[in-house]
């Protein structure tokens, strides 16, 4: 009894600094927070913040992390839903997933612009070893391989398709410019269809 309420405890301060950093990060920006001001919003004391994270960009990573691959999950869960509906290929089953996430990002742009200027290759490695996000991953992978590829090729693509979608849609949604959007969906559809095909 005494364990769970401490992991309880653990996971509830944990918790309290997650949604404070990523507030102040969503509002003030990364480099305008200081972990001071984390500590203060969350309610917790200094030391606890080092008792989870080595410093603000640790936690940075971290709250992309999960938050990536909450929205992943989302996505996964849209396209298996849909595939009962109706059976999609390879090359639908990811416009739909793409498009899921744009329309998920239209309504969380503070979201997607943390993801956009904060994703280093590195947290791109470690997003794709997420439970949530390997098996979109492996999918993909075997696809090629499928088709006759090789497996090089399948994560060179998908580093290609990842990048493309998050610049078009930080571009797009967060900045406005230099087209709305849902003007330019057709011809990223249209690039990702012809990046994808074997």
């Amino acid at each position: 009894m005494k364990t769970t309420k401490i992991l309880e405890n653990k996971k509830l301060k944990m918790t309290k600094l997650y949604d404070a950093a990523y507030e102040l990060f969503t509002s003030k920006g990364v480099h305008n927070t200081i972990i001071d001001d984390i500590v203060k919003k969350a309610g917790v004391a200094k030391g606890t913040f080092y008792l989870y994270c080595k410093d603000k960009y640790d936690l940075v990573d971290k709250i992309i992390l999960k938050k990536s691959a909450a929205v992943f999950d989302g996505a996964m869960k849209a396209v298996a839903e849909r595939q009962k509906i109706k059976e999609m290929d390879f090359l639908q089953s990811v416009i739909f997933f793409v498009d899921y996430l744009i329309e998920f990002f239209k309504q969380d742009k503070k979201l997607l612009s943390l993801i956009y200027k904060n994703l280093s290759w590195d947290l791109y490695e470690k997003a794709l070893t997420y439970e949530e996000m390997e098996g979109a991953k492996q999918i993909f992978i075997q696809h090629f391989i499928t088709a006759g590829g090789d497996s090089e090729v399948a994560k060179q693509r998908l580093y290609i398709v990842v990048s493309m979608v998050g610049a078009v849609c930080y571009n797009s949604i967060v900045l406005g410019m230099p087209y709305p959007i849902d003007s330019v969906k057709g011809e990223l559809y249209r690039s990702i269809r012809q990046i994808l095909a074997c």
